[in-house]
């Protein structure tokens, strides 16, 4: 995933990885382009902007069904979010590091995640048992299927 251009657009850029990673919108965008289209689709500044980041994981939702994808917001363990990545692809915000990141699936033991903002609180592109339990309570956002 590359890098967020702006720090309060962490959620833009994972919810714009699912929709890709899912080969539902924006294959052949241009990463940015398309990344300010879901932004602006998402709904700035209602639902995205500069001073809180994303103001409801209802936004990310909504943005996903407007493309067709079934997404349920859970607050999950980490067991329970392990066995959803390892099958299904969203994103993950855990409320301590109020971060957005998108859901790759699993590294062995870890949730193995794209994130726009590597190093940030110390999180790369692996997100351990005690990392999840240190920044939680956690916010899973995932794609069930298709409408």
């Amino acid at each position: 995933m590359p890098a967020q251009a702006y720090s309060w657009t962490c959620s833009v850029c994972s919810t714009t990885w699912v929709l890709q990673a899912t080969a539902t919108a924006y294959q052949d965008a241009d990463i940015y382009d398309a990344r300010y289209a879901v932004g602006t689709e998402m709904g700035y500044p209602g639902c995205v902007n500069e001073v809180y980041g994303c103001m409801s994981p209802q936004c990310v939702v909504d943005e996903l069904g407007a493309h067709g994808l079934i997404a349920r917001q859970v607050w999950p363990t980490f067991d329970q979010a392990y066995a959803i990545a390892r099958t299904n692809t969203g994103t993950i915000n855990p409320t301590g590091q109020y971060h957005y990141m998108a859901i790759r699936g699993t590294s062995g033991p870890d949730l193995w995640v794209a994130n726009s903002a590597p190093g940030y609180m110390g999180v790369g592109d692996t997100l351990s048992r005690d990392q999840f339990n240190a920044l939680g309570p956690v916010s899973v956002i995932y794609v069930e299927s298709r409408a």
